[in-house]
């Protein structure tokens, strides 16, 4: 690096930067906040403060802070010079009001299972999330419908990139013919792909579900159509609920048909037929 430096004849200001960038470190932070370092000229570095006294007092102990700045460069300096210029006043830092209960809690689920030693900061830094996410739904942004996050765009631009991957639409595909393969492809896919993959097949399922709700209410029909359509029905309904509540379809029960879409719920709870002949399934 220093023969790097010295070929490009930039080793002298990188020395110079050395001791403005490290007067910070050397005086502590009371110091820092009432004086600028301007610049460096051989091995006197010049520094500017608010007022004449406050340069006067520092000038009086300016061995004091050459012996705590010295040892971390790497050319010391003999001199420091203290004049009035500007040095503008750090604002005061904000203490954001406490959040309310239910953004706690939201803040809270995103950094369980995280360490004792960590949690302290996890828990800061998921409250800052939660804050930002709570002021963009303030102002009117909605939820993401593949990822949550309130967004301006529906779905977020990140999301609508996902969206697009060939993976995650093939892994769509995947879960049409059996959702239970969800939690599996997190380790290909990851768990943004997991998301988008169920919102494309679950978009498809919609749609799917309102044409054969249609075709169940349609009149006239043959029997053995109408039966034909209900038992597909109840079928794709099946696979809708399972990535709806995250359950293998043999877990679903009856009562779990309130996640369908109304329509379809009315067809598959109206009259006999495949949907109604297992009480204790969806």
């Amino acid at each position: 690096m220093g023969a790097t430096l010295g070929t490009a004849r930039l080793a002298r200001g990188i020395q110079r930067a050395q001791a403005i960038l490290l007067w910070p470190q050397a005086v502590g932070p009371d110091i820092a906040r009432l004086t600028r370092p301007r610049t460096q000229q051989g091995s006197v570095l010049f520094i500017e403060v608010r007022d004449s006294a406050t340069a006067h007092h520092l000038s009086m102990q300016r061995h004091h802070f050459l012996r705590a700045l010295n040892p971390l460069l790497d050319t010391p300096l003999t001199d420091l010079r203290f004049s009035v210029g500007t040095v503008r006043e750090p604002p005061a830092p904000v203490t954001p009001p406490p959040l309310p209960a239910p953004d706690r809690a939201r803040a809270r689920q995103l950094v369980q299972g995280v360490g004792d030693d960590l949690k302290p900061a996890a828990l800061r830094a998921a409250e800052a999330i939660t804050r930002a996410r709570k002021w963009r739904e303030e102002q009117g942004w909605r939820p993401c419908p593949v990822c949550g996050e309130a967004s301006r765009e529906q779905p977020c631009r990140a999301c609508d990139l996902t969206l697009a991957d060939p993976n995650v639409r093939r892994a769509a595909r995947a879960l049409l013919r059996a959702p239970e393969r969800l939690d599996a492809l997190r380790d290909t896919i990851g768990n943004s792909g997991v998301s988008a993959a169920r919102h494309l097949a679950l978009e498809q399922l919609r749609g799917q579900l309102s044409l054969l709700a249609l075709e169940c209410v349609r009149s006239p029909a043959p029997a053995e159509q109408e039966d034909g359509y209900r038992a597909f029905l109840e079928q794709q309904a099946l696979v809708y609920l399972a990535l709806t509540l995250g359950r293998p379809r043999t877990a679903l029960r009856r009562s779990d048909r309130a996640a369908l879409p109304e329509a379809v719920r009315h067809v598959l709870n109206a009259g006999p037929g495949p949907a109604g002949r297992e009480e204790g399934r969806a």
